[in-house]
């Protein structure tokens, strides 16, 4: 069973997700602990099932490729159904479940507005349980609070500013 995680170890998490690389001696220099102390919570975390991986990011645009968000409502036929044949399009990062207006929404990766619309006119559209498709295409991220999750699982949401 999870137990709670202390100030360490969300201060832990907030520092691996500004750099996953940071050296655990370094951690255990900003906590106050040791670097052991570190690789025991770290690995706590990771059994636990809290960190589930660590990742890398790419501009994407820098690949000359667009990011875009399709959102598919299903009817008819249960949506795991639609996400078993979505796995074969390569052109599909990631799929949601999600409850609201779509069933699935996707993270879809293409070169042009016109691979996109060929993708969903010739892919998704032809699934026979697919009733509506609307996307938006990504053109710019604005980060806003990474440590979202972090705030309002500690609590940190609540606090008023002075």
């Amino acid at each position: 069973m999870q137990e709670r995680l202390d100030s360490k170890d969300v201060e832990i998490l907030r520092t691996l997700r500004k750099d996953s690389r940071t050296p655990m001696g370094n951690i255990g220099e900003q906590l106050g602990t040791s670097k052991a102390t570190v690789s025991r919570r770290i690995a706590r975390m990771e059994t636990e099932g809290v960190i589930s991986g660590y990742s890398l990011r790419i501009d994407e645009s820098k690949l000359g490729l667009m990011r875009s968000l399709v959102m598919i409502q299903v009817i008819g036929a249960p949506a795991s159904l639609v996400l078993e044949n979505l796995m074969s399009y390569p052109e599909v990062a990631s799929a949601y479940k999600a409850f609201g207006d779509h069933n699935i929404v996707c993270e879809v990766y293409t070169r042009s507005v016109d691979e996109l619309y060929e993708m969903i006119q010739t892919k998704l559209l032809k699934m026979p349980s697919v009733r509506n498709v609307e996307v938006d295409v990504l053109v710019d991220s604005v980060p806003m609070n990474v440590n979202a999750d972090l705030d309002i699982y500690t609590g940190a949401d609540r606090e008023v500013p002075r």
